[in-house]
């Protein structure tokens, strides 16, 4: 075979990358081949020929003794008369094809509308496992996986909703008739969780975090404002739209992973949302990553706007009744009026459309925050001194330590605990719990120490009575004789 070189496996070989790159070195792939008997050129006769099937990259966790066992499964399927073609597999579906399926078809059942799936999948999964076919992942693969990721310091629990995640994709792919046989799930133990944070701010280092985060961001600032003043979850904040505010009212309809839940914000929180609602006409209307060159030069030539500038023009530069954007250049002093043609007319509708959000805190395109939104938040979390290098994973400050930062401030309040657990939305009433060592002790709850304590004297004084000071010091006889002239009903 050109170009391979053969491993200690019969008929299966490696062919060494020029460019692709694994751990330092360059990455291989590996092949098996095998030998299939075809129709001859001359009537009633036959010949064979060699095929090559790829197996995988090392990167992709392949190994040569990887594709011994896949060559040994084929084998012995084709003498049992089982196998499909090597062809047909490679048809089958790649887990970026199945997660696109799954994405399609489950996402709008979900209550979130699948942010935290699609933020765990473009920042883990996708990468690692986008390209494989669902039927290569193995268990020990996916164990190593897990190994790594819990290596590389992500907690038990994002560990246990990616490998979640991935077995529903399964489930789901198996449900529907697009995999067949079992999902190498059953295999995988998940890490046990042991995520609860004792750490929160101090209104000191609250403030020091705002201050940072309005620096490097307005958007991440009146985000990061709402957590703290109501306890909701990035996902419910970003996700939140202009329906299920009520400003005249000051009630938020949050969409959470709990379930629906309507709370009353306050003042802070108010501003913040009312500020993000008179920002949401910033978003870009024609951004690089959507509009490509030569709609830009069009758009460009018909306006007389520069090209540099047509990717900076936001929503509310643009008029469509009146046919005119409204943009300021950097070097201009005012703003400049430039028409919209009608050869433009509809482009510009379509990317209008196409960009208007509902959303409070769109992205600069008008769609949802997606993953890699918190890194101006950990940039932040380090600039004002709050995580260090040595700080353990469950005291450093993360977007969710806001949340609860909240909880913790309420039930030094005072605030009851099944009113946190309601306003927060947690599942159970053991997750507010441990705000518990936070409640300061009310009027009542004094009092019913107050009796307890009466009552423990009042045991101790019968107990004591009558004796004397042969059998009992004299010093403890006056300390009670003391307490008795205290005690309730003394005269």
């Amino acid at each position: 075979m050109k170009g391979m070189t053969k491993t200690k496996y019969p008929n299966v070989y490696y062919y060494v990358s020029e460019k692709k790159r694994y751990d330092g070195k360059p990455d291989m792939c590996f092949y098996y081949s095998y030998n299939e008997q075809v129709p001859g050129t001359e009537p009633g006769k036959t010949k064979w020929v060699k095929k090559n099937v790829k197996v995988g990259w090392r990167s992709e966790k392949i190994t040569a003794a990887f594709a011994a066992e896949k060559l040994s499964e084929f084998l012995t399927q084709r003498r049992n008369g089982e196998a499909p073609t090597p062809a047909r597999q490679a048809k089958g579906l790649t887990y970026e094809e199945g997660y696109a399926l799954f994405k399609e078809v489950w996402f709008p059942n979900l209550k979130d509308n699948g942010f935290d799936i699609e933020t765990r999948y473009k920042n883990h999964i996708g990468p690692r496992f986008g390209k494989r076919y669902i039927t290569q992942i193995t268990p020990l693969e996916l164990e190593e996986y897990k190994t790594e990721l819990l290596r590389n310091g992500l907690a038990a629990a994002s560990v246990r909703h990616i490998l979640g995640d991935m077995r529903n994709v399964y489930n789901k792919l198996k449900k529907w008739g697009k995999f067949k046989g079992d999902a190498p799930f059953e295999q995988v133990q998940m890490p046990k969780v042991d995520n609860a944070r004792t750490r929160f701010l101090s209104q000191e280092e609250a403030e020091k975090l705002l201050t940072t985060l309005n620096v490097r961001s307005r958007q991440w600032f009146l985000i990061a404002t709402i957590s703290l003043n109501t306890g909701a979850r990035l996902g419910e904040i970003v996700g939140t739209t202009i329906h299920d505010l009520h400003m005249g009212n000051r009630v938020w309809q949050i969409k959470g992973k709990t379930g629906r839940r309507t709370i009353t914000i306050n003042e802070a929180a108010f501003r913040a949302f009312e500020e993000g609602l008179n920002t949401r006409q910033n978003i870009i209307a024609f951004p690089k990553k959507a509009v490509d060159e030569a709609t830009a030069d069009l758009i460009a030539r018909e306006t007389g706007l520069c090209i540099s500038d047509v990717y900076y023009v936001h929503l509310g530069c643009i008029d469509l009744e009146r046919g005119i954007i409204t943009y300021k250049r950097r070097n201009s002093s005012k703003p400049k009026t430039y028409p919209i043609t009608k050869a433009i007319r509809g482009i510009v509708k379509e990317c209008v459309d196409k960009r208007s959000s509902d959303l409070i805190f769109p992205s600069k395109e008008g769609t949802l925050i997606l993953p890699g939104a918190t890194a101006t938040f950990k940039r932040a979390a380090v600039e004002c001194g709050l995580n260090h290098k040595k700080v353990a994973p469950l005291d450093k400050v993360v977007f969710h330590t806001l949340r609860h930062t909240y909880c913790s401030w309420e039930a030094q309040k005072g605030t009851p605990l099944f009113k946190i657990a309601r306003l927060v939305g947690h599942k159970t009433t053991a997750m507010t719990e441990r705000y518990s060592h936070l409640c300061p002790e009310t009027e009542s709850q004094q009092l019913i120490r107050q009796d307890n304590a009466a009552e423990q004297l009042s045991a101790i004084l019968t107990s004591l009575a009558g004796k004397t000071s042969e059998s009992v010091p004299q010093a403890v006889l006056d300390w009670v004789a003391s307490l008795e002239s205290k005690a309730p009903g003394a005269s």
